[in-house]
């Protein structure tokens, strides 16, 4: 892990977020990517023209300087940053573009649903978490001395997410921290205990995990189930994996990774799973259904 890219807007929230970015840059000698977007107004009539041009060139002097100040904050003293102010897109099309879209990590600051409204609150973020390639770690209060001693890892411990893990695995690693393993039983995703079980050992087991804890919990909703546990446990942070759907597999599927986002106000830890198998199967199925009930009329 080399490069970590954070977005500020330069609220408080952001800066919780750039201070555990310099935390963990300084643990693993990575370099920051500091990007801001500043939004820039365009003419409509040519009157306006010498107005917007004005006001344009003042707002990005102030983002300069701002960003220039933000670099120099003791929590990134001996550390390499690169800053950046991006005018011709969204804070979320940030992640796709060729300067950011191959960096390690991404630590955003998120007021989540406290009612502020800043540059990548909300759905900005969500759809950070929704489509960037890298792991987003979304950071919602400011904590002093970022260490994490304890990581839930809540999966259905199927085969894809064994890949999902090895970057997970890689922040226990670093940390020493202790993993529970954590499988949410559901009403509606009704799964035996042994089946879980089983699941469970053999992922532990392929990962050679030795401190790390399996927990089977029941609860009405995955997403509930996840937070509830967590506070009961006190842990540190929550490590899920996302699809990364748009579009219409986002619609059929929901996004439990962006319920967390919002609901919770630990760390978060999104990965993105690299073969959706589950999706696959549905839009197969359902494709199967179209084509079956097509040659039958």
């Amino acid at each position: 892990m080399k490069t970590i890219l954070v977005p500020t807007d330069f609220s408080d929230h952001a800066l919780f977020a750039l201070k555990a970015a310099a935390s963990i840059a300084h643990k693993i000698k990575a370099e920051i990517k500091l990007i801001h977007v500043c939004n820039l107004l365009s003419a409509g009539f040519a009157q306006y023209n010498q107005y917007y041009y004005q006001y344009n060139k003042e707002n990005l002097k102030l983002a300069n300087e701002q960003l220039i100040k933000l670099t120099e904050h003791e929590c990134l003293e001996g550390i390499v940053v690169n800053k950046y102010i991006v005018t011709d897109m969204l804070i979320w099309e940030t992640v796709s573009d060729e300067r950011f879209k191959n960096v390690d990590l991404i630590v955003i600051g998120s007021h989540g649903t406290s009612g502020f409204n800043s540059t990548f609150i909300g759905s900005n973020t969500e759809k950070i978490v929704r489509l960037a390639d890298a792991p987003v770690l979304t950071i919602k209060t400011e904590i002093e001395d970022f260490r994490i001693n304890k990581i839930v890892f809540a999966s259905n411990f199927m085969d894809e997410s064994y890949k999902s893990f090895e970057k997970i695995k890689f922040f226990a690693d670093l940390y020493d921290a202790h993993i529970d393993l954590l499988k949410i039983i559901t009403p509606k995703d009704f799964e035996s205990t042994l089946k879980s079980q089983k699941l469970i050992d053999n992922f532990a087991k392929k990962f050679d995990l030795t401190d790390y804890s399996k927990n089977i919990y029941n609860a009405d909703k995955i997403e509930k189930g996840i937070i509830d546990f967590c506070y009961e446990q006190n842990s540190d942070l929550i490590a899920i994996e996302t699809h990364g759907r748009t579009g219409f597999a986002h619609l059929i599927n929901g996004s439990l990774t962006e319920d967390l986002v919002k609901h919770v106000t630990k760390p978060v830890l999104s990965i993105k799973m690299e073969k959706p198998q589950e999706f696959i199967s549905k839009l197969l199925n359902y494709n199967k259904s179209y084509e079956n009930w097509k040659n039958e009329s």
